[in-house]
């Protein structure tokens, strides 16, 4: 199979020389990979606004030669428009991405995952005063979900400490979080 065609979020960029960005989708089939987006930082690029953060799309991976696949075409399927002018709540959606990205493999499908994460963007827009209580449920149904913690245990704990001795890595979106709320 030379190309196929991906239903993903934008879970984590990074720039790569003048005009190339390193885009890490988590997937529907494929779990989370790392493509290569060549020109999406030019001016011109018609790519560039699917590829920002968090944008719902379906693209079509090449494989390239190693492990780096390329990103050939791609559709915005969603923004979500409603929260992304509002710094908390994108926050919100900063602290998921960067869970799913710590805690998942490369190349390991979890289509619940993805569908937990898919949800709960869809729900940020309307989060109310409760939104760390609902942001704390969707991160122990990923964790569950990929058998870090049963299912029927209640989690009591926090959060964030849970996520670092899981990934072995230091969790930092809530640590900004926290800082904007000063």
């Amino acid at each position: 199979m030379r190309s196929f065609t991906v239903t993903a979020v934008v879970i984590k960029r990074s720039n790569l020389g003048e005009a190339d960005r390193l885009i890490t989708l988590f997937t529907n089939t494929h779990g989370k990979m790392t493509v290569l987006a060549k020109g999406v930082r030019k001016l011109t690029s018609k790519r560039a606004p699917a590829v920002e953060l968090f944008n719902l799309i379906s693209a079509q991976i090449v494989k390239g030669r190693g492990d780096l696949n390329i990103l050939a075409e791609v559709k915005m399927i969603d923004t979500f428009s409603s929260w992304r002018g509002q710094l908390g709540r994108v926050t919100v959606a900063y602290q998921l991405a960067e869970a799913v990205d710590k805690l998942t493999a490369d190349h390991q499908p979890h289509p619940q995952v993805f569908a937990i994460l898919v949800s709960s963007l869809n729900h940020i827009g309307s989060l109310g005063a409760n939104w760390a209580k609902q942001l704390e449920t969707w991160l122990i149904e990923i964790i569950q979900e990929l058998g870090f913690w049963p299912k029927d245990k209640p989690f009591k704990g926090n959060m964030v400490e849970l996520v670092e001795s899981i990934s072995s890595r230091s969790y930092n979106s809530p640590k900004l979080l926290k800082k904007l709320m000063r």
